[in-house]
């Protein structure tokens, strides 16, 4: 990251109910409701919402947090220290470049209410951490997701993207490892590049197709391109996940969610993308992941600000 990218960004951190659940068509399945919910379902595996709410708590209870597993709109993450017997959690590592605001970062618990309406959902996030005993929310804030359809999102920086890379994410217990981040993106720098430069940058069109003509729900074949005339070698999409032999594929469910909190007391926006990504190992989904943003032409325009590991039980 350049001089100015990196001081920009890095000084604006330094200085700084009912209803809610997402509606389907009715079904007499086993464990969907009459709004179409599966409740049986593992939180990864729904149906996401359009909106939601989230918050990262202190607390040392784990019990009254296990108690709304089963809740359909409710998504519960227990940390290393409350959830010590699932294998493979522990404490997120510290990653290069990142500038993790203490608020956000390895809390002991993450908890997330989505649906369709985001005051809805903020009034039961608040109901939800209000009957916690001893707990403290340290960070919330809003979220939404601007879907194209099931397979296709829009993330803040106006390019439509992929929403899985996997959906087998799930231990043997039922629990999934969920890696949580929070990036805030460079607006400011972003809008001054071309549309060619950001599109060569994501390795997409706006509309989602590839660079190589390939349909925005299609994959491209990137082993008939292995200098990176079409897709450059260090687009995001490449850099992340580069589909040739030797390479593999980051095994996690991803949940991307755009956020927009109140400006710090300087005036620097605070806005920004919540990554949710679903997994049974970290090695083989969010780490490997991680170890090639160095790689990514992405990277300048994010900074990681928070984030941490958790354990998602199962609804059951």
């Amino acid at each position: 990251m350049s001089p100015t990218r990196r001081t920009f960004l890095a000084g604006a951190v330094l200085t700084a109910l009912t209803g809610c659940g997402s509606p389907a068509p009715g079904t007499d399945r086993p464990g969907v409701d009459r709004t179409g919910v599966d409740r049986t379902a593992h939180p990864a595996l729904r149906r996401p919402g359009r909106a939601g709410a989230v918050a990262f708590l202190r607390t040392g209870a784990a019990g009254p947090l296990r108690e709304l597993r089963g809740e359909p709109d409710v998504l519960v993450g227990l940390g290393p220290r409350l959830s010590p017997t699932t294998p493979g959690l522990t404490a997120m590592p510290p990653f290069p470049g990142e500038v993790l605001l203490p608020e956000r970062a390895n809390t002991d618990a993450f908890l997330q209410v989505e649906g369709d309406d985001e005051a809805a959902c903020a009034d039961r996030l608040t109901e939800l951490c209000d009957a916690l005993p001893d707990a403290e929310v340290t960070w919330r804030t809003p979220v939404r997701r601007d879907t194209v359809d099931d397979a296709l999102q829009r993330n803040p920086f106006g390019f439509v993207e992929g929403q899985t890379n996997d959906r087998s994410i799930l231990l043997p217990s039922g629990e999934a490892l969920l890696a949580v981040r929070v990036i805030r993106l460079a607006h400011r720098l972003w809008d001054h590049d071309t549309g060619e430069r950001q599109s060569r940058i994501v390795g997409r069109r706006p509309d989602g197709t590839w660079l190589d003509g390939t349909p925005a729900h299609e994959v491209p074949d990137l082993a008939a391109d292995p200098t990176g005339a079409a897709i450059p070698l260090d687009s995001h999409v490449r850099a992340m996940n580069p589909r040739t032999p030797g390479a593999p594929s980051p095994r996690m469910l991803r949940r991307s969610w755009s956020y927009q909190a109140p400006p710090t007391p300087q005036g620097t926006p605070d806005e920004g993308v919540l990554f949710m990504a679903f997994q049974d190992d970290y090695a083989t989904g969010f780490a490997l992941a991680q170890s090639r943003m160095p790689a990514d032409a992405l990277a300048p325009y994010l900074l990681a600000v928070g984030g941490g590991y958790f354990a998602v039980p199962s609804p059951g």
